[in-house]
């Protein structure tokens, strides 16, 4: 799995633009003779007429279609980028009007799930790969793609070798992946200059600094616990460079569980964080916020991935503050395998089996998979799209930039998202008890982990 995600992330740092050549049709001949011909020129004007029936209804049609898109939203910019995207399409689509709703992270799992119990799912909609996406698979109330692809091969080429895998299930596809993202750990590098730390090669060195920050009054790290999944960059990484990558790997595959021995030491590890190293009251803060308060020099250290960018970058003088680094290895972990990122293939655009406007809503996942419009998303995010593109490093933000090519040239490979490569259940079962773990000041870690099944 992890070769196969970084050759991924690889194909897509390339920033290679497809070449989309000249159909080659196939050759039909004539018989000799006026008759044939004008036969052959009549059934021709015949069928042109009738494709122009056929246009005409479908533009008439379009003239009507609403459709719904529902997606994840992760700050103001993010919202205002996605309707800018809509505008661009509705104005090049009269006709077509794009009802677009967006929402954070936990509530839109919440929502999804109601929505899918009801069958009744918007016609467009972003979603998480792995086991989460596939649930909503065998649901029954999801599109199967493959039609599209298969009939427009240059739309299939676009894609970065590989990416479709993430979204295909007994030879069919069922959504188009839109995004390859990972997380790091962010810092305030003027925070850390000021307070006489250095960013720390091991996770030792980490808790030191965490300790300087901590007694000296300032907060060292900004976590929004409140929506549960942050909490996993610091599980994930810890487990992972303490247990390393197989069993990180056997873990989510369900061939051992949590309370293997580095999963208890992470989530030990965990738990004193929350003592002293997360911001006071986290649990009641949501990620949105915990990226807003880091923005804005609230904290020394945020795990969070390229799609805050545009957060960081809204005020330019504040931007140069920040930079990253790869999470520490830890003590008795495996050196080699310190420069591994939490990420992959997260994200797809599916459609509703039940939609009404299949025609005009295929028309508005093409366009948001563009290269154009991948392209602007790159340039914006630094985010590596699973569209072959070729952003321009002078569009681009400095920090999007480097962070995209510290991603494609000094990494060793990708763990995936615990809570997409696990079955939605045994997901919020871990999701649960991480929250309990650091909630909780006599939660049993173990405990706890043996609860996720």
């Amino acid at each position: 799995m992890k070769k196969r995600l970084a050759a991924i992330v690889c194909a897509a740092a390339l920033g290679v633009t497809a070449l989309t050549g000249c159909a080659s049709g196939k050759q039909e001949t004539t018989a000799a003779g006026t008759e044939t011909t004008a036969a052959a020129a009549t059934e021709k004007a015949a069928g042109e007429e009738s494709k122009a029936e056929t246009t005409g209804e479908t533009a008439a049609s379009q003239e009507a279609a609403e459709i719904t898109y529902w997606d994840t939203v992760g700050s103001v910019s993010d919202r205002e980028a996605k309707l800018a995207m809509i505008g661009r399409f509705e104005a090049q689509n009269p006709g077509i009007t794009v009802k677009y709703e967006g929402m954070e992270g936990e509530a839109y799992k919440t929502k999804i799930k109601t929505v899918v119990s009801a069958n009744n799912l918007p016609d467009i909609f972003g979603y998480w790969v792995g086991e989460q996406f596939k649930t909503l698979v065998n649901s029954g109330n999801v599109e199967d793609l493959s039609s599209v692809f298969e009939e427009d091969t240059a739309f299939r080429d676009t894609f970065v070798p590989g990416s479709l895998d993430a979204v295909s299930y007994d030879g069919k596809v069922y959504g188009a992946p839109t995004s390859i993202t990972c997380m790091a750990v962010w810092y305030n590098k003027a925070i850390f200059e000021e307070n006489g730390v250095e960013v720390p090669k091991t996770y030792e060195d980490l808790k030191g600094v965490i300790n300087t920050l901590s007694d000296k009054g300032v907060t060292p790290i900004i976590v929004g616990a409140k929506d549960r999944w942050p909490l996993l960059g610091w599980y994930s990484y810890l487990a992972q460079r303490i247990g390393g990558v197989d069993l990180y790997n056997e873990v989510c595959s369900g061939d051992k569980n949590f309370t293997e021995d580095a999963y208890v030491q992470a989530g030990e590890e965990i738990k004193a964080l929350a003592k002293k190293g997360f911001i006071n009251g986290c649990m009641s803060v949501d990620a949105t916020t915990a990226e807003a308060l880091f923005a804005a020099g609230k904290g020394a250290i945020l795990i969070t991935g390229s799609w805050s960018i545009p957060t960081f970058t809204e005020d330019p003088e504040r931007a140069k503050d920040f930079s990253y680094f790869p999470f520490p290895v830890a003590e008795g972990g495996k050196e080699d395998e310190a420069g591994y990122l939490y990420g992959g293939v997260a994200n797809t655009l599916a459609i509703s089996r039940s939609t009404k406007n299949k025609d005009a809503v295929v028309k508005f996942l093409k366009y948001m998979m563009s290269e154009e419009e991948q392209t602007l998303s790159v340039e914006r995010t630094g985010t590596f799209s699973t569209v072959k593109v070729s952003p321009k490093e002078e569009n681009m933000d400095p920090l999007a930039y480097q962070f995209s090519q510290y991603v494609s040239d000094g990494v060793e490979g990708f763990i995936p998202y615990t809570d997409q490569a696990l079955p939605p259940e045994q997901a919020e079962n871990l999701l649960n008890a991480l929250t309990a773990i650091v909630a909780e000041d006599n939660a049993d870690v173990k405990a706890e982990l043996a609860k996720i099944k």
